[in-house]
């Protein structure tokens, strides 16, 4: 499957078998130029809200470009400068994205990460996290899964999906990490 074919006819529908809903409040971590972002600006329509977080200057320049473009409305940038901190309320967010940035972080990054998916997560709301880079020694399902479940964060569903990486479509695990 090519990145044209999955973007047209299965990305949308992956995103919302994986529990994205219209009307939830949904954090992009680590967004990139905004690939998946834009596909939940759709689901999540004009009742829901995206929150795209990246630090990289061409990356949230290309996903304002695309937003301008396609006149997408409820997207909102996040700018930081690699601190790990939400400009959110607590129990604010319905999901947060955690889409191939996990093997970006290092151990302090990780826990400040979960630190604040436990502050601005709602209960019932949940981090869905694409397993990228696996070869990676600093990354390992078995170490997120137990980071997860110390910071309440409950394992309920796994999925295997194609989804985008780098510039292609592949074969992944995704794991959606529950706040009780």
């Amino acid at each position: 499957m090519n990145v044209d074919e999955w973007l047209n006819k299965k990305a949308e529908l992956i995103l919302k078998e994986i529990g994205i809903k219209a009307g939830f409040k949904v954090l992009d971590f680590g967004c990139g130029s905004g690939i998946y972002t834009t596909i939940i600006s759709n689901i999540v329509g004009n009742k829901g809200k995206v929150y795209a977080l990246d630090y990289a200057d061409d990356k949230l320049q290309e996903l304002n470009s695309k937003i301008k473009s396609y006149k997408l409305e409820n997207i909102e940038i996040i700018k930081t400068s690699r601190e790990i901190s939400f400009p959110f309320q607590d129990s604010y967010l319905d999901v947060i994205l955690l889409y191939d940035v996990w093997h970006l972080l290092s151990d302090n990054e990780r826990l400040e990460f979960l630190k604040e998916t436990k502050r601005a997560l709602k209960k019932g709301g949940f981090v869905s996290y694409l397993a990228t880079h696996l070869h990676d020694p600093n990354v390992s399902v078995e170490k997120v899964h137990n980071l997860m479940k110390e910071n309440d964060l409950i394992l309920l569903e796994k999925f295997n999906k194609p989804m985008f990486h780098w510039s292609w479509i592949e074969e992944y695990q995704i794991f959606n990490y529950y706040k009780k």
